[in-house]
C-alpha cells in the first residue's frame, strides 16, 4: 500500500476569520530556518516505519506554506524522497495563498520537485473577500493563476468558498465561470462552515453573522455540481471535482483510508501497525509551534496523542471517509477486511427514496444524497452492525 507525507506549515500572513485549521497571523516574522530544521528532525523518528516504502504523494499544507522559500520546501521534499520509495507518477502539492507568491517563486517551487498547486482564491468577489477577511484579492488571484502556467505548472487546483453572507447564486455563479477561465483541471468548492473557535463562530452565536438559509445553500449545491459536470468535471468528493485524470492523489490516501504520515505541528498520521495491532494507529502532534520546535529538538517526538484503533474505529473510518467519495465503498472489500456486510433492512428505505445506491458491489450517495450527507453517512454507518 502506498504512502503520503503531509507537512504542515503553520504560519500566516494574518488569520482568516473562518479558520479552525492550526494556523497563526504572524506576518512576516516566520521562523523559517527553525521550523525547517526540525521537520527534518522528526522525519528521522519515522525513517524505520517508512523506510523505501513506496511513496505516492507528498503535500504542503498550512498555514501559508508559499511563505517559504522554495529552499526550504525543496530540502523536506529530497529527505523524504531519499527515505522513501518514489513512485514515477509521484504527486507532490504545495498550497499558495495568491499574495504570496509570483512568477520566480512559483518557477522555483517547480525547481525543487513541487508539481502541483493548490491556489486559495475562496473568491473572485471583492466583497466576498472582505466578508472572509482574505489578504488577496481578485487581482491577486487572477495574476497568480495566469502565472502558474507560465511557470510551467500542468496541474493547480482552485479553491473557491461559497455560502457567505448575503451571498447570491448568481454571485456564486460568477465565481465558478470566472476560475473557468484559467483551465484549471481541479476544483475545490467549500459551503462556509462555522467553527465555534474562530471568529466567525463568535459572530454567528451572537446573531451578528447572517448566512444563507438552507433553501439557497441546496441550490447553490445542486448548480455547482451541474455547472462542473457540464464544464468537464467529474465531482469525485463531495467537495472536489476534477477532469480526467487530475483528482488529488494525496487526499484520495485520507478518503480511501490508506497510509499517511503527518509532519510539522498539529499534523496528523494514520500508520499501520505489526500484526498483532492490525488495524493501524492514528496520532497527532502538539498544535504550537514553538513547543513542537523545542520537543523535536530535544530528541522526542512531539506527539500530541497516539490512539490505537479496534475492528470498529477502524470500519468506521473507513465507511465515514469512503462515502465522501463518488465511487463509494466497495462492500466486498469491507466484508474481506471487517467479516461484515451492510445491512440490507437497515439501508432499505435509504434506497427507496434514493438516497444512496448500490451498483456493483460499490455503495455510494446518489446526487439526491449528497445534499444531506452528513446526516446520511451517519445513517449507513449503523446499518454496520458488530455482533
Amino acid at each position: 500500500m502506498a504512502l503520503g507525507v503531509y507537512v504542515h506549515i503553520p504560519y500566516c500572513v494574518k488569520k482568516c476569520p473562518y479558520c479552525d485549521f492550526n494556523s497563526y497571523g504572524v506576518g512576516k516574522r516566520i521562523p523559517e530556518e527553525e521550523y525547517t530544521e526540525a521537520v527534518l528532525k522528526e522525519l528521522d523518528f519515522y525513517r524505520g516505519s517508512i523506510e523505501k516504502r513506496p511513496l505516492s504523494s507528498i503535500f504542503f499544507g498550512g498555514g501559508t506554506p508559499s511563505l517559504f522559500s522554495s529552499e526550504s520546501i525543496g530540502k523536506i521534499i529530497d529527505k523524504i524522497e531519499g527515505i522513501t520509495f518514489p513512485l514515477d507518477s509521484l504527486e507532490v502539492s504545495l498550497e499558495v495563498n495568491p499574495k504570496t507568491a509570483d512568477l520566480e517563486k512559483l518557477k522555483s517551487f517547480r525547481e525543487v520537485g513541487v508539481n502541483r498547486i493548490s491556489v486559495g482564491v475562496q473568491s473572485f468577489s471583492e466583497r466576498k473577500l472582505k466578508i472572509l477577511g482574505r489578504i488577496n484579492l481578485p487581482d491577486d488571484s487572477r495574476r497568480v493563476l495566469e502565472e502558474i502556467s507560465r511557470a510551467g505548472f500542468v496541474n493547480f487546483n482552485l479553491d473557491l468558498m461559497y455560502g457567505v453572507s448575503f451571498e447570491t447564486l448568481d454571485e456564486w455563479r460568477l465565481d465558478l465561470e470566472k476560475a473557468l477561465e484559467f483551465n484549471t483541471n481541479h476544483i475545490s468548492a467549500y459551503c462556509l462552515t462555522i467553527e465555534d473557535d474562530t471568529e466567525f463562530g463568535t459572530l454567528y452565536s451572537q446573531n451578528k453573522l447572517p448566512l444563507p438559509d438552507e433553501d439557497l445553500l441546496t441550490d447553490m449545491i445542486t448548480f455547482t455540481s451541474e455547472f462542473l459536470e457540464r464544464a468537464g468535471y467529474t465531482q469525485y468528493e463531495i467537495s472536489n471535482f476534477a477532469k480526467p485524470g487530475f483528482e488529488c492523489r494525496h487526499n484520495l490516501l485520507y478518503w480511501r483510508g490508506e497510509n499517511y504520515l503527518g509532519l510539522g505541528a498539529g499534523a496528523h498520521s494514520h500508520l499501520p501497525l505489526n500484526d498483532d495491532l492490525s488495524w493501524g494507529m492514528r496520532f497527532s502532534n502538539l498544535k504550537n509551534p514553538a513547543l513542537y520546535m523545542k520537543t523535536v529538538k530535544q530528541g522526542k517526538k512531539p506527539l500530541a496523542f497516539t490512539e490505537f484503533l479496534n475492528k470498529q474505529e477502524a470500519l468506521e473510518d473507513r465507511v465515514l471517509m469512503g462515502l465522501r467519495l463518488r465511487e463509494g465503498i466497495n462492500i466486498l472489500n469491507l466484508e474481506e477486511r471487517f467479516g461484515i456486510r451492510p445491512s440490507t433492512n437497515r439501508l432499505g428505505i435509504l434506497i427507496n427514496d434514493g438516497f444512496i445506491n448500490i451498483s456493483d458491489d460499490f455503495l455510494q450517495l446518489s446526487k439526491k444524497g449528497i445534499l444531506v450527507s452528513d446526516e446520511l453517512i451517519l445513517k449507513v454507518l449503523d446499518s454496520f452492525a458488530f455482533e
